[in-house]
């Protein structure tokens, strides 16, 4: 009789700073979804877990059962009325597929719900106490997760990304089920270690394209899952716009019944990280630099302008005007910027429609964190319905959409193509720029309102890469954020924080 395993989840990234919560209908809206029964076993051969889970379920001959598996993209907490409906959902779904001989969830590891911090921890435990104590449950993690207690006490074996643009969702997938189902089979007893750092890092110190501090760690892991006895070994840099107890940088060993053995390569991953705590620091580069370098640059160069503190990966609107104006200011040319969500401005433009020269007040109107609104005045270049394939490697084989998109020349042909939005995005791949008729290796200023995952796609094009220094709920000046919540002391924002592993 073939084994069988149940699967589903809810994954959401949350940053607590953003005002709007994450609602049932955020699920449904745009680049998010909620897959149901056969929907999950379609993302088989995607750059998603799903592409490695069903895979290698297929590979060895397992029954998967797939339930409801829904994902949002990173944004305010999550209400309990989307909460509990999707987790009812899941827990309906492997209801009626008992008995199971396992359970993979798919989750992120950094949701917060609107009443409580924790989001995974729950959804682990109410699974935990349907399928008892005995049935092994096994979850891949997002390398940003801010991992908690009630998280380790419910789950078998966690695995987390490796690489940050994460490009190896499929490959952690695929690890995840092979930890599950040498558990089930009775070849390993998976045994959990971890240790969690007095220590909150921004995101770009934790890219993995450059050898970052949390890239030293991690390439010490990869080294240990070679280790007898060791079936996986995680280095979790946290999500630091999460203001809950628990964020910041942590480590999970998963051992073959060996928990001492667990604990030493935890505590050794978390001692690395520890030594190189000063190297999280992140400088961005002043928002006037950077263009003033990227004009400067010889004929045929492709400066990347990353607006890291409204990366809509991290849960911003996207509407951050600071870069756009930066440009309007220095008159720059062969500028594109992606995006600024504004659905008031996209329905203008709509109206007008294709060819009209508008006047328009855009961005800025979300929030006031992340500039004034800028008037701009430009021509329609093109309307799109902002649905467009994802060509890799991050993503590979998905879509993005982000509503009715609109390209607006402003200055010219010759100037700034400024894409206007009706939801939010991260611009992560070629096709944000191609789709609308803009050939990214031909524009001298990119600019992209994205936090590292555009490196996958857009170093190999760049001459060189700048992170701004502009207003934002996910800027890498950790110093700005008002922490209420927070564990305190934790390093950087407290410089007397201290740490033994005997701690």
């Amino acid at each position: 009789m073939a084994i069988r395993i149940v699967t589903g989840g809810i994954a959401q990234e949350t940053n607590t700073f953003q005002w709007q919560p994450t609602t049932l209908e955020d699920f449904q809206t745009g680049s998010s979804g909620i897959h149901r029964g056969q929907e999950i076993l379609d993302l088989d051969g995607t750059g998603t877990i799903y592409g490695g889970i069903v895979a290698e379920a297929r590979r060895q001959g397992v029954e998967l059962i797939p339930t409801t598996y829904a994902h949002a993209v990173p944004g305010g907490r999550v209400t309990r009325h989307a909460f509990e409906t999707l987790k009812r959902e899941i827990l309906d779904g492997i209801r009626a597929a008992l008995p199971v001989d396992g359970v993979l969830l798919g989750i992120h590891g950094a949701m917060a719900l609107e009443d409580e911090d924790d989001g995974e921890g729950p959804l682990i435990a109410a699974v935990r106490e349907l399928v008892g104590p005995d049935v092994p449950i096994v979850a891949p993690l997002d390398l940003h997760t801010n991992l908690s207690d009630a998280m380790m006490a419910g789950a078998d074996a966690f695995v987390g990304y490796k690489h940050y643009p994460h490009i190896d969702t499929p490959e952690t997938g695929a690890h995840a089920m092979r930890i599950l189902l040498a558990a089930i089979r009775g070849e390993a007893r998976p045994t959990m270690a971890h240790v969690r750092l007095p220590l909150i890092a921004p995101n770009q110190s934790m890219v993995t394209t450059w050898q970052s501090p949390l890239k030293t760690a991690i390439d010490r892991a990869r080294e240990i899952e070679h280790e007898p006895g060791v079936l996986a070994a995680t280095v979790l840099g946290g999500f630091p716009f999460a203001d809950v107890p628990f964020a910041g940088v942590a480590t999970i060993v998963v051992t073959d019944n060996d928990p001492a053995l667990a604990r030493r390569y935890a505590t050794e991953l978390a001692r690395i990280c520890w030594e190189l705590r000063d190297d999280f620091t992140i400088h961005p580069t002043p928002i006037a630099d950077a263009i003033a370098e990227a004009m400067a640059g010889e004929p045929g160069s492709v400066y990347v302008l990353a607006d890291i503190a409204d990366s809509g990966a991290s849960g911003t609107a996207g509407d951050g005007t600071a870069v756009l104006r930066g440009l309007l200011e220095a008159n720059a040319r062969s500028a594109a910027v992606a995006q600024i969500m504004d659905p008031e401005a996209v329905a203008a433009c709509i109206e007008a429609g294709v060819g009209a020269t508008v006047t328009l007040s855009v961005g800025g109107k979300h929030d006031t964190y992340h500039g004034e609104p800028v008037e701009v005045t430009g021509r329609v270049r093109l309307i799109h319905e902002g649905r467009f394939p994802i060509l890799g490697p991050m993503g590979a084989g998905t879509y993005a959409s982000r509503g009715k998109t609109v390209v607006l020349e402003i200055g010219g042909p010759d100037g700034i193509e400024l894409q206007l939005t009706e939801l939010r995005g991260h611009p992560h791949d070629l096709n944000f720029f191609r789709c609308f008729g803009i050939e990214p290796t031909q524009r001298r200023i990119l600019v992209l309102k994205s936090a590292a995952h555009f490196r996958a796609a857009f170093e190999p094009i760049a001459t060189k890469v700048i992170e701004v220094d502009a207003p934002g709920i996910s800027s890498p000046r950790l110093e700005r954020f008002d922490y209420k919540r927070l564990r305190r002391p934790i390093y950087p924002l407290d410089p007397e924080t201290t740490w033994s592993p005997e701690d």
